[in-house]
């Protein structure tokens, strides 16, 4: 048996903390964990993603919560981790010589019904080739860390108590306290097996029987797979997009419909920097990726939901905000918590500023979102046309206001170019949604307004002496997000002014191997912005849009080949070291992995390749 994609187990860690892109990640319908290759849940929040994160190591290796399994002996072992087949159950491998000495199967249980919970993570330990000695470690971090924690010994195992909160740790192998977290250590037999549960939201324990694991373990499993079997995709890059997609339902929160940008907080998009931000969201930007993400793969159903979900709640609130509460539980105000971050970042933030401006691009985006779901077929009634009226009667005087567009500047508002492109494309796709559709609307005014946006971009935002367009009017700068002009058809691809803004942000803001920054312009923050990596799955699309597509094969390859050894990706890519950054799995990039993949299938329907990753084991 060969083993492909292994790591020394003794090189995972840097400076205490695991590297970002050294994380699997499991999920139910609720909410989601980070496991590390290293045997170590080191973050988990319980029971739902916006929930204070039981286990919280990865922003705080001293003062953080963890889960950690692994061999006494591990500094001379390899680690493989892959998930279950067309699942989001995930499989960790301790090797010795070759031999699979430990499996760890780790997953979170799920259901078909979004009102029914498992605030729980069940992790099955196997020996395989000898007898291992395996050590255990639990420490559960309670409300940030902010309140007492008292740690209780019950029949069962031991619980975690804080003020309306508690966190639980059942096992089939031995446990005992020490200091501020429970321990345990066992030889076990070759060829055996034992259960360790987490449980958050408990006033006892049970017997580990009683929680019924290879049961749910069965469930997890026939969930994801059917669900995955819905897919009506079967192109080139096949294995990408379905991991890709696995990902992306596992970052829905089924009771109320709508989904995390990422299922973490504050994960740096720089080492030492301060660009760390909670994504535990629902920002109303990426209603239209999502939306057409998965309506191009079959999934028209989470396509319709999504939207009319997230419709009612706009309706509810009679306003559009740029982000929102994924089950109005948690507060949107930003705090700082007392932790060092990971390696060294600071400061670590709980909820998002970005709430309160004003993002000119969403208003845009919703209406783009519907007609998304129009061109997939999906239904448009009377409520959604009448929304999109009442939008668009609002972007006629929102599109002339100074904001903070698509990058959530924290500077004064400006004129973005972004930002009034995306409003002049809502009026033009709601002109032509409502003839497909078949529904009345003041077609004319409407035409008027996307002429008189038009035209007003050319006149303010388009430099003649530079042959570009410019970040805002009046800058001599270019932005990264203008790679959407050609995109959404404001321009076409092979328009001068086009190829002239695509040229300038080649020359100034392609850095390294396809990867680009999103700006130039000093935005108040400390610390470096690296690569969005969103914006490079957009160049493919415009390369694409160009006629360039062996040059867009090249580039797409390259960013799958920037995936971790599970086909996950992050935010950002470190420009120097080439490590994934940032919040981390990053629904945003999949979605770029999802639109990029078929567009190239459809140029290139005779290629040979079907996954851009190569099978961590081969028999």
């Amino acid at each position: 048996m060969v083993f492909q994609g292994s790591k020394k187990f003794r090189s995972l860690a840097q400076n205490g903390y695991l590297k970002i892109s050294n994380h699997g990640m499991i999920a139910n319908n609720r909410t989601a964990a980070l496991v590390g290759l290293n045997g170590t849940i080191d973050w988990a929040c319980l029971p739902n993603f916006n929930s204070s994160p039981v286990f919280d190591s990865i922003l705080d290796k001293n003062k953080g919560g963890y889960f950690s399994i692994r061999p006494h002996e591990a500094e001379d072992l390899d680690v493989i981790q892959y998930y279950k087949e067309f699942t989001n159950v995930l499989i960790t491998e301790f090797l010795r010589d070759t031999k699979v000495i430990l499996r760890i199967t780790d997953f979170i249980p799920v259901s078909d019904y979004p009102t029914i919970s498992f605030p729980e993570i069940h992790r099955l330990v196997e020996t395989l080739s000898e007898d291992v000695e395996v050590d255990v470690g639990f420490k559960a971090t309670l409300n940030y860390g902010r309140d007492p924690v008292t740690l209780e010994a019950r029949k069962n195992g031991f619980i975690f108590q804080s003020v309306g909160s508690n966190v639980g740790i059942a096992g089939e192998l031995p446990l005992k306290m020490s200091d501020n977290k429970v321990i345990g250590a066992e030889k076990i037999p070759r060829r055996s097996s034992r259960w360790l549960i987490a449980l958050q939201g408990i006033s006892h324990l049970d017997k580990i029987s009683d929680y019924k694991s290879f049961q749910r373990l069965e469930e997890t499993i026939e969930y994801w797979q059917t669900w995955s079997a819905i897919s009506k995709y079967k192109g080139l890059y096949n294995n990408d997009v379905n991991r890709s997609a696995l990902m992306l339902k596992g970052l829905f929160y089924e009771p109320t419909g709508l989904m995390v940008a990422a299922p973490t907080a504050s994960l740096p998009e720089c080492i030492g920097g301060e660009r760390n931000w909670d994504y535990r969201f629902t920002w109303i930007r990426d209603t239209a990726y999502v939306i057409e993400a998965l309506a191009m793969i079959g999934y028209k159903h989470e396509a319709t939901k999504f939207l009319y979900d997230m419709m009612e709640l706009i309706e509810r609130e009679k306003r559009v905000r740029t982000i929102y509460s994924i089950n109005q539980s948690s507060d949107l105000e930003e705090m700082e918590l007392d932790y060092e971050g990971y390696m060294g970042s600071k400061p670590v933030r709980i909820g998002n500023k970005a709430s309160s401006q004003l993002q000119v691009d969403q208003f845009g985006s919703i209406v783009n979102a519907i007609h998304s779901l129009s061109k997939a077929g999906g239904i448009i009634n009377s409520y959604l046309w009448n929304f999109v009226g009442e939008t668009l009667d609002s972007l006629g005087e929102l599109w002339k206001m100074p904001d903070s567009s698509i990058w959530e500047f924290r500077t004064e508002p400006k004129h973005y170019v972004y930002s009034k492109v995306v409003s002049w494309s809502a009026f033009n796709q709601a002109i032509e949604m409502g003839k497909a559709e078949g529904f009345s609307g003041p077609y004319k005014k409407w035409k008027a307004m996307a002429d008189s946006i038009k035209d007003d971009i050319i006149k303010n935002g388009y430099n003649e002496e530079l042959n570009s367009f410019t970040q805002y009017y009046g800058s001599r700068e270019t932005d990264s997000s203008l790679l959407r002009m050609p995109l959404l058809n404001f321009l076409p691809a092979n328009d001068r002014r086009i190829r002239g803004t695509i040229e300038k942000i080649e020359k100034d803001l392609k850095i390294t191997d396809n990867l680009f920054k999103r700006y130039r312009e000093d935005d108040g923050l400390d610390g470096e912005d690296n690569a969005f990596l969103l914006l490079s799955f957009w160049y493919v699309e415009v390369l694409l849009k160009m006629g360039k597509t062996n040059d867009a094969k090249e580039v797409f390859d390259s960013l799958l080949d920037r995936a971790n050894y599970v086909g996950l990706l992050s935010e950002e890519i470190d420009f120097k070291t080439g490590e994934q950054l940032g919040n981390f799995p990053q629904a945003i990039t999949h979605l770029g992995v999802i639109r990029g993949a078929i567009m190239l299938n459809s140029v290139l329907k005779n290629g040979k390749r079907t996954s851009a990753r190569k099978p961590l084991k081969i028999s």
